[in-house]
């Protein structure tokens, strides 16, 4: 996991967050995180159809959809299931946060999502294939 000196900001409420930009980073996500769990923001170099699943995840989490800095779909993930979380929609962002965060936030589909990362993320990801 990288170093929380990046934050999620989803209507100008801004959370502390983890990326996970690997493909090994993203496998791992918050497999055998302790409560709370920390926010965890999965970074897409191209838009893709993006199912996850909770099976060696012990938290509840709100499963936050976005594409082009918008909020597309918010759903829940049951600790230690193994069903699959997603939509047949495209997303090149997907946060976790603890569960029932969304809620107490006032977070919607629709509302505007951005990154604020360090310089080195950010030149990273500049130079990923622009869609």
């Amino acid at each position: 996991m990288r170093k929380m000196s990046n934050f999620i900001i989803i209507n100008n409420k801004k959370f502390k967050t983890v990326l996970a930009i690997s493909e090994k980073e993203q496998e791992q996500g918050l497999m055998y995180v302790d409560w709370p769990p920390p926010v965890m923001s999965f970074i897409y170099a191209s838009p893709r159809i993006n199912k996850f699943w909770m099976k060696n995840t012990k938290c509840p989490l709100d499963i936050v959809f976005c594409f082009k800095n918008k909020i597309t779909n918010i759903l829940q993930g049951e600790p230690y299931s193994t069903k699959t979380i997603g939509d047949n929609y495209f997303s090149d962002l997907v946060i976790e946060l603890p569960v029932g965060t969304c809620k107490a936030s006032g977070i919607n589909i629709g509302d505007s999502v951005r990154l604020e990362v360090s310089e080195d993320i950010m030149s990273k990801l500049s130079s990923w294939k622009k869609y």
